[in-house]
């Protein structure tokens, strides 16, 4: 038997990536709280999914963890792409579209 729709799984989270790849190299969440100079509850809020990362959040995972602010900023951008998705799908289905999209030969202009 064969589902009617598909639904793909959720992405993975700011907060799984913390919790799967930073925390588990005996990094408590007290540490990296204070390493970022936050609180361990909004450290707290973000590994269990209740606080979004925003840009300055970004920046500050992004130095401490050695990584770049992009990335921690891409995953959530996919997390809530992926909620917005499910809650919006049968309202989308039911707008007008005002530009239809253009086909390949449309896409392109020759500029010589």
């Amino acid at each position: 038997m064969t589902p009617d729709r598909y639904i793909p799984a959720p992405p993975i989270s700011p907060g799984d990536v913390l919790r799967k790849r930073i925390l588990k190299h005996k990094i408590t969440q007290d540490q990296l709280a204070d390493a970022m100079a936050v609180s361990r509850f909004s450290v707290n809020q973000i590994i269990n999914g209740h606080r979004s990362i925003t840009a300055e959040m970004a920046l500050r995972l992004a130095h401490v963890t050695s990584t770049t602010p992009e990335f921690w900023l891409n995953l959530q951008r996919e997390v809530d792409l992926y909620n917005a998705r499910r809650n919006l799908e049968p309202t989308l289905a039911g707008l007008v579209v005002l530009r239809p999209p253009k086909r390949d030969d449309e896409l392109f202009v020759d500029a010589s």
